[in-house]
Parts: structure tokens; C-alpha cells; sequence
């Protein structure tokens, strides 16, 4: 079945499970142009900002790049917050498909050092396409917390906004894109005081943070969630797409990441919601949405990856029970998870379990986790660092650079006399294909620990319509 959409609302969490309190690894397009812009000479977003309320101080940036400094080399995803001790190198989102002309359109990031997919900025929406001085515009997040709201407006039952308490980004929040440049109305989430669907603090309109005990629904623009949010807005139109090489599909992505401030585990998570959405007029067909996650957990070479598929969740752990060196966590070190929350939802009549919850084809179902692989620190082999357009896309299909399927091969999965998978390194939790044993793991497989990178694939939508 085909399921017309072009807008995804996807949530993504970052979970760090504490069992006590680098180096970066590094290793011209032709756009074939019917109805989409592009090459707009956006230049490289250098925007970027902390998320730091809670347990951890995390890196954000305009360019689809996070938990990184891309320009010092650097991790930036801290925990516990102050300690100089990492979990992760750098993330990003990897998104492609197929046109109904049978062009491979694809976005994604890393670490920059061929710039990237992505720029800063909303697009216009009747050209499709942005401008360079609306790219500049755009390159900056936007950071508002919670207690800046109430401290702004005062009792939310009978709120008084007073302007002198309204910090620098409450008083220029992007609540409305700009309508010269076909821009959307309804961008950052915020209260319309007066209902004219104009953000304006001095009317009493506000950063959208939900002060009942539960959220309605069916509102134009949702909500900010957590303690203390980032919003930004970025496109893969701006220019060329120096990483991956491939065109680009014309996409939107509003962003927002999330954090709270508890006595409890959810102090040790960050969350991220994506509202991404297909600007272009063209139809996307076998579309992958995925993150990538390069996930040095304190010191960067030791460690094994792993996935618990009902849960969908991937994630990576030390090699032993001692973090080495002067980065590590030490003895008896954590483990991190990544999960999906919340995905698109899936095909129609697929056939499909997609949420994994013993149901196939229920009204509302969600596409979690659908695939789960790793590669290595290097350029070699069907199973190292992505370098051509067919190469990014195999990854976000859950399949390795050369179009070999995944096997349960114990240590690589790349041997082709063993059965297919979607997932390696499920331990006991694949209980969709049997064929992998009870217990895969790395460790049951006798790898040596190194320097992952995972990726988790969302899931397939076979059609995704463009505007």
C-alpha cells in the first residue's frame, strides 16, 4: 500500500544508563532539475549551542551535526555534566530515497570535514528553495527554559507577561516564518494570547511550554517539551551536498531537543523531535529516515555495540569492565542507549509488525527500529566508512556498501553461507529470525572491542508525497 505524506513527525531519545556515579575519525553534483532549487550558495552553518540543564551538557548545531565540535575535534556529549568525561562523538540524521524518475536523493552528516547535506533555514514553500540571506537568518538555535517562561508570564492559570523578565529569546522566538519568503506560518511552538496567529510577546504570546497535566491535541504548531529546549530549523537546499555527493531531496527540518531536570533516571536522557518535511514536488519512493550515532564511550577504542530490537533500541558498552585511560569512565563503566520513541506511521496493509508488539497492520502503527548495523574506523571492506551516494542510501536500507544483506555470521555479519538479518548483535531479543541464535552478541562472538559507529534505521516508507 502507499501512504501519502509529506510531513513525518519522528521523536528520538538519547539515553545515557549510568551504573556509577579524541581524536576526530576522519578518515561536484549535478542537480537533475524538474520543480526542485537548489545551489542557493548557502554557506556552512556555524551556529551552535549547549543543552545543559540536567545531568548533561550536550552540542548543538544548524549544520545536522550534534553531540560534536566539528572545527576542535572533540566530543560534546558530557555526562556526568562537568566531569570531562564523554559518551558520544557525534550524531546525525540520514534520510534518501528514490524519485519517481529513478534519481537516488539523499541527506545526511557527520563530521564535516567536506562540510555536509544540511543548511540553516526554513525554505520557501511555493519555490522550493532558500536563499543565502534567509540561510544567514536562520543559522542560530533558539534556547528557552521552562522556569524562563513562568518567570516571564508569571501564574500560567491567570498569566501576567511582564517584558522586562522576557529573555532575548522569548522576545525574538521564530514563532511565525516570514510570509515575503513564502515561509510557514506556524514555526517554534508558541501561545497565541489574542488568537491573530502572529507571535507577539507583547500581546502575551510565549514559547509553547504546556502547563496542564496533559497535552491536547490538533494544534497548528505543538509544543516544547522538557525543562529547557532548543529549537532550529534547517534544509538540504542550500547548497550542494559536499558529503554524500547526492542530490538533495528537498527537505525542511524543524528540530527540536529536550531535556529534564528530575531526581531520577530521565536526569541522565536527552530527547530530540523532528517535524521533517518533503518541500519538493517530487514523490519519494523506498524512503529510509536513520540516525547515526559514532559513540565513543569515554575512551573511544574498546568498546562493542548492540541493539534490543522490541524495544528498538540501539546501543554501546565497554568491551570489559574497566573504561581505560585518561577519558574513560574507569571500572565498572555505563552503557548508552538510543531509542525511538516515536516514528512515522507505517504503510498501510504492509504486512508488517513495524512496532514489534506482536501485531501486524494495527490502526496507528508506528515504525520503530527496523534495522541495526555497525561499521568500523576505516575505508576498508563492504563494512567500513560510506563514500558514494549507493553507499549512504545501502547503510539507510540496513544493508553494507556493496548491497550484501546482513547475516548471522557471528563476528561481522558479512559471510553470505549464513542466514539474513535486520539486526546485529541482538542478543535475546530477536525473536524474528531465530536463525541468529539466542545470545549474539559481540562478546559471545569473540570480537576484539574498537571504535564504532552504529546506525539504526527508522524504517521504510514506500511513498512519501511531495507538496
Amino acid at each position: 500500500m502507499k501512504k501519502h505524506l509529506n510531513k513525518i513527525t519522528t521523536n528520538l531519545a538519547a539515553i545515557m544508563l549510568l551504573t556509577q556515579i579524541g581524536f576526530a575519525k576522519e578518515s561536484v553534483l549535478k542537480v537533475h532539475r524538474e520543480t526542485l532549487k537548489v545551489v542557493s550558495g548557502c554557506k556552512t552553518p556555524t551556529a551552535k549551542m549547549d543543552l545543559d540543564i540536567n545531568n548533561i551538557r550536550m552540542r548543538l548545531w544548524t549544520g545536522g551535526d550534534q553531540w560534536t565540535d566539528p572545527y576542535g575535534h572533540t566530543p560534546e556529549y558530557e555526562i556526568p555534566k562537568g566531569s570531562g568525561k564523554h559518551s558520544i562523538y557525534a550524531g546525525a540524521l540520514w534520510m534518501g530515497g528514490v524519485d519517481d524518475q529513478g534519481n537516488l536523493k539523499l541527506a545526511a552528516q557527520t563530521y564535516r570535514q567536506t562540510s555536509g547535506d544540511f543548511f540553516s533555514g526554513t525554505m520557501d514553500s511555493k519555490n522550493n528553495n532558500i536563499t543565502e540571506p534567509r540561510c544567514n537568518y536562520y543559522d542560530r538555535l533558539w534556547k528557552v527554559s521552562r522556569q524562563d517562561v513562568l518567570n516571564f508570564i508569571g501564574d500560567p492559570a491567570n498569566p501576567k507577561p511582564n517584558m522586562a523578565n522576557a529573555t532575548s529569546d522569548i522576545k525574538d522566538w521564530p514563532g511565525n516564518g516570514n510570509i515575503l519568503f513564502n515561509e510557514d506560518l506556524f514555526l517554534a511552538p508558541f501561545y497565541d494570547a489574542n488568537s491573530d496567529l502572529t507571535y507577539n510577546p507583547k500581546d502575551g504570546d510565549y514559547p509553547y511550554y504546556y502547563f496542564e497535566s496533559s497535552y491536547p491535541g490538533n494544534v497548528c504548531n505543538d509544543y516544547l517539551f522538557g525543562d529547557q529546549s532548543v529549537w532550529w530549523v534547517m534544509n538540504d537546499v542550500g547548497n550542494v551536498h559536499t558529503l554524500t555527493q547526492a542530490q538533495p531531496i528537498g527537505l525542511e527540518i524543524q528540530a527540536q531537543a529536550f531535556a529534564f531536570e528530575t531526581d531520577d533516571e530521565i536526569n541522565n536522557m536527552t530527547f530530540y523531535k523532528y517535524k521533517i518535511i518533503n518541500r519538493s514536488s517530487n514523490n519519494l519512493n523506498q524512503t529510509y529516515f536513520s540516525v547515526w550515532v559514532d559513540p565513543d564511550l569515554g575512551y573511544a577504542t574498546d568498546d562493542y555495540v548492540g541493539c534490543d530490537v522490541k524495544l528498538g533500541l540501539g546501543f554501546v558498552y565497554n568491551g570489559d569492565d574497566n573504561d581505560d585511560g585518561i577519558s574513560g569512565y574507569g571500572a565498572s563503566p555505563p552503557a548508552l542507549g538510543v531509542d525511538f520513541f516515536q516514528g512515522p506511521l507505517a504503510d498501510l496493509n504492509d504486512g508488517i509488525d513495524n512496532d514489534k508488539d506482536g501485531t501486524i497492520d494495527e490502526p496507528g502503527e508506528q515504525i520503530i527500529m527496523s534495522k541495526f548495523l555497525y561499521y568500523n574506523n576505516n575505508n576498508n571492506g563492504i563494512n567500513g566508512e560510506p563514500s558514494s551516494p549507493n553507499e549512504y542510501y545501502n547503510y539507510m536500507r540496513g544493508i553494507w556498501l556493496d548491497g550484501s544483506a546482513l547475516t548471522c555470521d557471528g563476528k561481522a555479519g558479512t559471510d553470505p553461507n549464513f542466514p539474513q538479518t535486520d539486526y546485529m548483535f541482538p542478543g535475546s531479543s530477536n525473536t524474528f529470525n531465530t536463525g541468529c541464535g539466542t545470545n549474539w552478541t559481540e562478546a559471545t562472538a569473540g570480537n576484539t572491542p574498537e571504535d564504532r559507529r552504529f546506525y539504526k534505521a527508522q524504517g521504510l516508507l514506500h511513498y512519501w508525497q511531495g507538496q
